[in-house]
């Protein structure tokens, strides 16, 4: 149905149209359109024209400019994308850099319908409360140093967490960032690359972001939280994205040249290390975090006292007792 009125553009899709277009009643249209419009679809209903999708784009796109150009970033160069509706900001991403994309662009749906997070799980989108994109890059980097692109992202939007005035989080290692008050998480970061003859073409660094949501689905209720539910004062998604843009494209030029650059920053606001934590992979193991190396895995001590080399490509880290 989303996808119907987003394809419609600024014309209006009456009921019966749609109940013909999804095999349905007009009476299903409209319960269902009712149930969108409470989750946060801005969808418009005009009696004897039908249902409409307001476009917010061209605003989001404005506002986002208008944060990088007050904190004096050059824009130029910097391509920004906004779709109102998209399956996910990471295929969109792909899409573009398999048609040969430049090196930089910010990929943005308002309303994300099939998020994935790492080892295939979903990420729940929820209308006008998160924020979602995907970044894509053309590194001049080894292709053993990709791996710590989901780092520098995590350390990167930490950062930018920190300037919306929501400083008690932390970063578990890769790349989640979660409440040091409650261990919930407020965002979650999927790179994904591509390469080309052993070199590295091109990465996508997705990124989704619970901005202003107080309430969450019951899947994911006693772990998830928000920046607005962790102290960040009114909250914006457009000023939050402009300065993870602007911190990334710091953060990058360093890492351009020297990948482990970020590091001693990261494992400061690490909050992983130190912990006891579970080791899922094939089997489960428990072991106590120690560091993070300058290739971005983590060493862990076993409880037989020898060290392991866990890769965040490999295993997922889970905190006993909870998700930190």
């Amino acid at each position: 149905m989303i996808r119907a009125l987003s394809e419609s553009g600024d014309a209006y899709l009456n009921g019966a149209e749609l109940a013909d277009r999804l095999g349905c009643t007009r009476s299903a249209v409209w319960k269902r359109m009712n149930k969108l419009r409470t989750e946060g679809y801005p969808i418009r209903a005009v009696t004897h024209r039908g249902y409409r999708l307001e476009s917010v784009c061209g605003r989001f796109s404005e506002q986002i400019t208008e944060e990088l150009i007050k904190t004096g970033v050059d824009t130029d160069g910097l391509f920004i994308r906004v779709d109102e509706v998209s399956e996910s900001t990471n295929a969109s991403a792909k899409e573009a850099a398999e048609s040969g994309f430049p090196e930089i662009g910010v990929f943005v749906t308002l309303f994300q319908q099939k998020g994935r997070g790492r080892r295939g799980r979903t990420w729940i989108s929820t209308p006008g409360k998160d924020l979602c994109f995907s970044v894509l890059i053309r590194p001049s980097i080894p292709a053993e140093s990709s791996g710590m692109l989901s780092l520098l992202f995590g350390w990167v939007v930490y950062q930018a967490f920190c300037e919306m005035g929501c400083d008690k989080t932390g970063i578990k290692w890769p790349n989640d960032i979660v409440s040091t008050v409650n261990g919930k998480k407020l965002c979650g970061i999927l790179a994904e690359t591509s390469f080309e003859d052993n070199r590295l073409s091109y990465a996508v660094i997705g990124c989704g972001i619970n901005v202003s949501n107080v309430e969450f689905p019951e899947e994911i209720r006693e772990t998830a939280t928000s920046l607005f539910l962790e102290g960040a004062v009114k909250p914006s998604a457009p000023k939050l994205l402009a300065s993870i843009i602007r911190n990334f494209r710091t953060a990058y030029r360093s890492f351009a040249t020297d990948p482990a650059s970020f590091l001693e920053d990261y494992r400061r606001n690490c909050v992983t290390l130190g912990r006891e934590v579970g080791i899922i992979g094939e089997t489960l193991r428990f072991a106590r975090a120690k560091t993070i190396n300058e290739k971005g895995e983590l060493i862990v001590i076993l409880r037989d006292g020898s060290e392991a080399v866990v890769s965040a490509g490999e295993v997922s880290i889970r905190g006993i007792g909870g998700y930190l």
